[in-house]
């Protein structure tokens, strides 16, 4: 099964992802596959091809792991109805099963993990994204919401705490 995470940035995707993967499941990561392909940031006009570059190539890593009969995670904000939609053909064509998990949580949960998440990378020893000011307004305002037609999205509500 292949399980693909959307939501937006710090509803929890990631610790999610860490989660099924001490599971078991293997955790294909849009942003880990980014921060170690370019040396510098994309900019806005070569990042979202960059990005669906990858994420068809990490697509096609969950659909040989599935088949294998693997446990997939693939862990990307899958904030555009387009992403959405490949992920849906890249797996239907394939014939692997899989689901679409909306990470949900509420705003002022949502701003304290970012907080966290950002004061603990500041200092990071490696290339990280922090997500803050004006790179946080312009990434909030790419999520687009489920249509009324996305009836295949689960939910998965992810209001606690995490450490």
């Amino acid at each position: 099964m292949v399980t693909v995470l959307c939501g937006p940035v710090a509803a929890g995707k990631t610790f999610l992802a860490e989660r099924l993967g001490r599971e078991g499941a293997l955790v294909l990561s849009c942003d880990e596959m980014m921060l170690t392909l370019f040396d510098r940031c994309l900019g806005p006009e070569h990042h979202d091809e960059m990005a669906m570059r990858c994420l068809r190539y990490l697509f096609s890593v969950a659909v040989q792991e599935a088949r294998l009969g693997r446990d997939v995670v693939v862990d990307y904000g899958m904030w555009l109805r387009q992403e959405r939609d490949a992920a849906r053909q890249a797996f239907r064509s394939a014939g692997v099963p899989y689901r679409i998990l909306l990470v949900e949580v509420d705003e002022a949960t949502r701003l304290r993990r970012l907080e966290r998440r950002n004061e603990g990378l500041r200092n990071a020893d490696h290339r990280v994204y922090l997500i803050e000011g004006e790179l946080l307004k312009r990434m909030d305002t790419k999520w687009q919401p489920l249509g009324p037609e996305e009836t295949d999205v689960e939910h998965f509500c992810n209001d606690a705490e995490l450490a």
